[in-house]
């Protein structure tokens, strides 16, 4: 029964995975119908049936390509849609809302409150994510309607003081404000500020302590190997909201066990 729950989450999450590539593109090209607009080809403009539009599935039987005019489709659209499912199977395993007795299932409105709630953020976090990868740039109505979402939220449900929220949110936009302000702009974008403030609203300074160190360290790895593989050049720039929000996604599921390990190390050093 519990794989059947996993299963349905994995395929809910690819059906918005697939809506969030309609998001992306239509809110970069300022296209209409962003909801009810029906999907098109970037290329030759051909709308498509229903057998293109299936998540995963329609990706591998084109073989990355339009049914129409056979222009390559980026394999961004499969990673969008496989990443978002996962992260519906990953939050659904953290909240698990279905309660399981005597092979009948009871819905724990509870945690189904928190399940939504977090859905949610995620969905802005994961096209921030691709919209930042795809554009180099970071739209204020994904970042900022985020924000008060979380705030709203951990306001409702309690899951984080008011304090936590400003300290969290304060702290990492002005790290980044002052980045920002040393290298005219070339360390970090503006955008990024507004994602700081995302994640610190959303996590907590704790953990959004967390999610930066881990952003920093998967930012300077992956440079380094694409510098390396001569990718990049110093002087190259790469977006760094996918290493922020990697970082965010990884301080959410792991970041108190994280916390409690080097914590837990630093006590047995003394």
């Amino acid at each position: 029964m519990v794989k059947l729950f996993l299963t349905l989450a994995f395929i809910l999450g690819t059906i918005f995975g697939s809506f969030l590539s309609v998001i992306i593109y239509r809110t970069k090209t300022d296209k209409p119908g962003i909801v009810l607009g029906r999907s098109i080809c970037p290329f030759c403009k051909k709308k498509l049936k229903f057998r293109y539009l299936i998540p995963i599935l329609s990706w591998l039987f084109l073989r990355g390509k339009c049914g129409y005019c056979g222009k390559k489709i980026g394999i961004h659209y499969l990673a969008l849609e496989i990443i978002t499912g996962l992260v519906f199977v990953t939050t659904f395993l953290t909240f698990n809302f279905i309660e399981i007795k005597f092979d009948q299932f009871f819905v724990n409105y509870e945690m189904l409150k928190f399940f939504i709630f977090y859905t949610i953020e995620f969905l802005f976090l994961i096209t921030i994510f691709f919209y930042d990868l795809e554009y180099k740039e970071i739209p204020d109505k994904f970042s900022i309607t985020a924000i008060f979402i979380a705030i709203a939220g951990n306001i409702i449900m309690h899951t984080l003081s008011p304090l936590n929220m400003a300290i969290g949110g304060i702290s990492i936009f002005l790290f980044f404000a002052l980045q920002f302000l040393l290298s005219n702009g070339k360390w970090i974008g503006g955008g990024d500020l507004r994602l700081g403030m995302l994640i610190g609203v959303l996590l907590g300074w704790d953990k959004g302590l967390v999610a930066l160190t881990i952003a920093y360290i998967i930012g300077a790895i992956l440079s380094l190997i694409l510098i390396g593989m001569k990718k990049l050049n110093r002087k190259s720039q790469i977006p760094f909201g996918p290493f922020l929000i990697t970082g965010t996604l990884v301080a959410f599921f792991f970041g108190q066990q994280i916390l409690n390990w080097y914590l837990g190390g630093i006590f047995i050093g003394l």
